[in-house]
């Protein structure tokens, strides 16, 4: 299918393929994440399921809106008759409340043929009365259709705030896994597939020291492996101990 976008902070309306860095198998996998990736791999198989609901959860960085666009793209690779669908809620919310009399009647015609529907952070929807409606509207359009929903979010189901009882339950009606912080030896793979993707190759010892005081989350290590990274350019060094304290300034 073709990508088509809409403008927002992070192309946050759009269909796929697109940003194919977001991608199965280049998602590190670590044993707090593992049934996460195998729930994001069987609801876009094209099997028969039981469940036509997921619900990833869990703190920022652990990898929510990779898996929510790798089940996109790989969907439109190998079902691509599919109509798959990728929307930020706070977009969503935003196009919600811009509904005026005349247009809300077609408000929902975006997402009527939908056969995937992903909405990352759909915690955000809390104290959007509106907008929970017509999610609640759409969500019933899809199932009804056998469409598949998945939705990320950093609040438990249990926990979502100023939600609607009536949409709280839908979103109980599917799977959930929580994606939890990784453990030492997939940071250390993900601080080394980080560094090889730059160019930058940094020494075991060196990544042990540092997991011991940077968070265990893709932006941190992402930034210490960009931030060595520009440190061993500019001293046109081999990246060392006394380097990488440099470049992320530690003392």
């Amino acid at each position: 299918m073709a990508h088509k976008t809409m403008a927002g902070s992070r192309q946050s309306i759009l269909n796929f393929p697109a940003r194919p860095e977001y991608d199965f198998s280049n998602f590190v996998v670590s044993p707090g994440s593992q049934f996460a990736v195998s729930l994001a791999r069987e609801i876009c198989s094209g099997t028969e399921l039981t469940y036509q609901t997921l619900f990833l959860t869990g703190g920022q960085g652990m990898g929510k809106t990779h898996l929510l666009m790798a089940i996109g793209n790989h969907t439109a690779q190998s079902l691509p008759e599919k109509n798959v669908l990728y929307v930020h809620c706070p977009d969503f919310i935003r196009l919600s409340q811009s509904d005026s009399a005349e247009t809300a009647p077609h408000s929902l015609a975006p997402f009527e043929n939908l056969d995937f529907f992903l909405m990352d952070d759909v915690d955000k929807i809390a104290g959007h009365p509106a907008s929970q409606k017509k999610l609640y509207l759409i969500y019933n359009s899809i199932m009804t259709r056998g469409g598949k929903i998945i939705f990320t979010g950093r609040t438990s189901l249990n926990d979502l705030p100023d939600t609607e009882d009536y949409l709280k339950s839908r979103f109980r009606w599917g799977m959930t896994a929580e994606i939890q912080a990784m453990d030492d030896p997939t940071s250390a793979r993900l601080f080394e597939k980080l560094g090889r993707d730059v160019g930058v190759a940094v020494p075991q010892k060196t990544i042990a020291y540092l997991l011991k005081r940077i968070p265990r989350d893709f932006p941190s290590i992402k930034d210490a492996v960009t931030r060595i990274n520009e440190e061993s350019l500019k001293q046109k060094k081999k990246v060392s101990l006394p380097l990488v304290k440099t470049a992320l300034s530690i003392p």
